[in-house]
């Protein structure tokens, strides 16, 4: 068991954004290429994640972006699109509209241990039909309950089963606070469990302090602690891309109650 959550940091206001984005304007991706004409798959960038938050849904989301720090996003057009299937149902991939990084998004049924299979489809350039996912096992946060209180100087054990072995395990959180001057909201990392034994620590005191020093102040009174438990496990692009990642995630969320002292 881990129990060092000396990375814990905050990192601003709660963004509801994917994290699947490049930067900047989205480009075209039929005419965003050189002199014009359409972006060539080879040079491409895909994100893919591919996550459960519950028992039945699994939610696929997928962006194409130049793989440059600070670079561009590309919007499909031009007949170019994403289409998601496991076990033999499909679903076509809608645009969010985010006006500066569109993420592509179905959702399918959850289905642990199988592949979902993410296809690339255009009229013009190269296809890329065979980028895969496996969803970890589904799993249930056994300690704490969801709504405990908790308050300053505790430290709660969370266990989960089953633990989620081979997949990767972390932990983060994000803190709401009502406070006399209105309301603020953070999040950070709270570690891995690195020997899989399915139990982690995590210390009130180190995110009330994380939170406090990211300008979290103003009189705090009482506070909602989302702590979330990530089973994640790693895909395969499809060569035809430039590069990318791909990841398949279960996520299970228990809220805590903090009331300061």
């Amino acid at each position: 068991m881990q129990t060092n959550i000396s990375r814990l940091r905050v990192v601003g206001l709660i963004a509801l954004a994917s994290g699947l984005q490049g930067c900047g304007d989205p480009k075209s991706s039929s005419t965003g290429g050189p002199d014009g004409g359409i972006v060539p798959t080879s040079q491409m960038t895909i994100d893919l994640q591919l996550e459960s938050k519950d028992a039945g849904t699994a939610v696929v989301r997928a962006n194409l972006n130049d793989g440059k720090a600070l670079g561009s996003s590309y919007r499909l057009d031009g007949g170019d699109f994403f289409r998601a299937c496991v076990s033999g149902v499909c679903r076509n991939m809608a645009d969010n509209d985010s006006l500066d990084s569109p993420d592509y998004i179905a959702r399918l049924t959850f289905q642990p241990g199988v592949d979902y299979v993410v296809s690339f489809s255009r009229q013009e350039g190269q296809n890329a039909p065979d980028s895969r996912v496996v969803m970890p096992q589904g799993f249930t946060v056994v300690t704490p309950a969801n709504g405990t209180q908790v308050t300053d100087g505790q430290a709660v054990i969370f266990e989960w089963t089953p633990t989620g072995a081979p997949a990767r395990v972390t932990l983060d959180y994000t803190i709401t606070c009502k406070t006399s001057t209105g309301g603020s909201a953070s999040n950070g990392k709270l570690g891995a469990d690195t020997n899989s034994d399915g139990r982690e620590i995590v210390s009130i005191d180190s995110i009330m302090q994380a939170f406090r020093s990211g300008g979290g102040n103003g009189g705090i009174i009482p506070c909602d602690i989302d702590v979330s438990v990530h089973h994640e496990l790693t895909g395969t692009i499809d060569r035809a891309f430039h590069g990318g990642k791909a990841v398949g995630i279960v996520t299970r969320t228990v809220t805590l109650h903090y009331v300061p002292r």
